[in-house]
């Protein structure tokens, strides 16, 4: 592919708010003028090609402007990806880390966040409708009431907004500080250097060195090629702001991806019917389909027949497929997952009939297991609120393991003892950030954790009160022994959703 063609490619694959970013982050590259008047992607790789920062061959920048907005799938076309990007800039950046601070800012600020500081910053209104967050920041670096030194009407804003956005501001500080000791240091070194070899030199006789090698001692005395090199490079990883290498993937290249067991349970013969659980088995579906899995749903099972299914898959022959995925859409109780006979089956037994020794075709591959079902007693919503939960006179407490053998994930809709959310319109809250988030953040090269983690988050800022006065709040938990990063590969078509939310 030639230049020309490998721009457009990843033109084409950019949105508006790319182009917002990535402008934001040129803003200290290019002139300021210039740049803002920018209206496409394509029309800023000319700005960059025009100032040298753009060439055939020489795609530093952008894979590093790529990387910083989260479009790590587009690294491919430059020849690179997620895991040696990280490398790379430990030792070579282009964009101040400043700038990168602030746009980590942007991509964490919530709705209501970004309300809360345009009223701390007094922003004027007429500047303050329909704005984003880039916009409020460019505007104090305008009047010079935010810069790199400058932090303290930012700070203090954010300071009564989110403590997590404040330690962002503060770890950047650290390192700022980091990095100017470091570099103060190493002029000093440099210096220190530079003024003995002329001193060793002064004292010998001049006459048996030339002017030549004079002057070739001090430069290379004062150029410190080793201790540059090495502080340098200490101080680049230092200034990752929390990025860690981990190179080491589980290899998903075989013949097969894999199956995507789907249990969905909605009819019980002593407890409500789970309205809504087809909405979450369609999105499962729709989702694992396009991530390439060969997905096969068994409904309305008893615990006899839930274990019978599970003892089917784990006796096939695996052994050219990636990975196996299981998900579980039922009634629940603590650390157990109930059948449509109301009898319960244990988390770690599902679990343990895919170890290495009950499942030798999937040896040393994520065994990846997603359980929608309440963990303790039943909370009933009101209007289209339901808890996943299974009231019983027998509440049998029993510790969840995850086997001896490694490479199983169990993501749990919530943690013990609590109840689970789903709506009978759209879907279980748990199901529905697991899919959506899937849908998003496979295409950017993130692994499954990483996508866990924000699954965590968006259902924990989620609530449900049966009235103003009680909040119902729902938190979700991963526990696993993977070994590797677990990396869906990208899919070539975009995700496209089976059905349309309904309000």
């Amino acid at each position: 592919m030639d230049f020309s063609s490998k721009l457009y490619s990843i033109e084409s694959e950019l949105t508006q708010e790319d182009l917002d970013s990535l402008k934001f982050l040129c803003l200290d590259l290019l002139p300021n003028k210039k740049l803002l008047s920018i209206k496409s992607n394509l029309d800023l790789f000319k700005e960059l090609e025009k100032h040298s920062l753009l060439e055939e061959d020489k795609y530093d920048l952008l894979a590093e402007l790529l990387y910083i907005i989260g479009q790590h799938s587009l690294l491919r076309i430059l020849g690179t990806n997620k895991w040696a990007m990280q490398e790379t800039l430990k030792k070579n950046r282009t964009v101040s880390l400043y700038r990168q601070m602030l746009f980590q800012l942007y991509e964490d600020l919530t709705s209501e966040d970004l309300k809360s500081i345009l009223f701390l910053l007094n922003i004027p209104k007429k500047y303050e409708e329909n704005k984003k967050f880039l916009d409020i920041l460019y505007y104090l670096e305008k009047n010079e009431q935010l810069s790199e030194d400058k932090l303290d009407v930012l700070e203090k804003a954010v300071s009564m907004v989110s403590q997590e956005l404040l330690r962002k501001i503060n770890d950047y500080k650290k390192t700022r500080v980091k990095e100017n000791t470091s570099t103060q240091s190493l002029y000093d070194d440099k210096m220190k250097l530079s003024i003995e070899v002329v001193e060793q030199v002064s004292s010998q006789d001049r006459g048996m060195k030339s002017t030549v090698e004079l002057v070739q001692h001090v430069s290379e005395a004062a150029n410190g090629k080793d201790l540059m090199d090495k502080n340098t490079e200490s101080c680049m990883s230092d200034l990752s702001l929390n990025e860690q290498s981990e190179t080491e993937v589980y290899a998903m290249n075989r013949k097969h991806r894999g199956y995507c067991l789907i249990i969905n349970n909605s009819e019980f013969m002593k407890s409500d019917p789970r309205l809504g659980t087809e909405k979450d088995a369609d999105f499962l579906t729709n989702v694992f389909t396009w991530l390439g899995l060969d997905v096969q749903i068994r409904n309305e099972l008893s615990t006899q027949q839930i274990c019978d299914c599970l003892i089917d898959f784990k006796q096939r022959d695996q052994t050219e497929r990636d990975c196996f995925v299981c998900c579980i859409l039922t009634h629940g109780k603590s650390q157990a997952v109930y059948g449509t006979d109301n009898a319960f089956v244990h988390i770690n037994k599902i679990t343990s009939y895919f170890s290495t020794k009950n499942c030798p075709t999937l040896a040393g591959k994520p065994k990846l297991f997603f359980i929608q079902a309440c963990q303790g007693k039943t909370h009933q919503g009101a209007h289209a609120i339901e808890s996943d939960a299974v009231s019983s006179v027998e509440e049998r407490k029993t510790k969840i393991t995850i086997p001896d053998d490694a490479d199983i994930l169990v993501g749990m809709s919530t943690v013990d003892g609590y109840y689970s959310f789903r709506d009978i319109r759209k879907g279980s809250w748990y199901i529905q950030a697991l899919c959506e988030n899937l849908t998003k953040m496979v295409p950017k090269g993130e692994d499954i954790l990483s996508i866990l983690t924000k699954v965590n988050k968006d259902v924990s800022e989620m609530e449900y009160s049966k009235d103003r006065k009680t909040s119902m709040k729902q938190m979700p938990q991963p526990a696993y022994t993977l070994r590797l990063k677990l990396v869906f590969p990208i899919p070539l078509a975009p995700f496209k959703p089976l059905f349309q939310e309904t309000n």
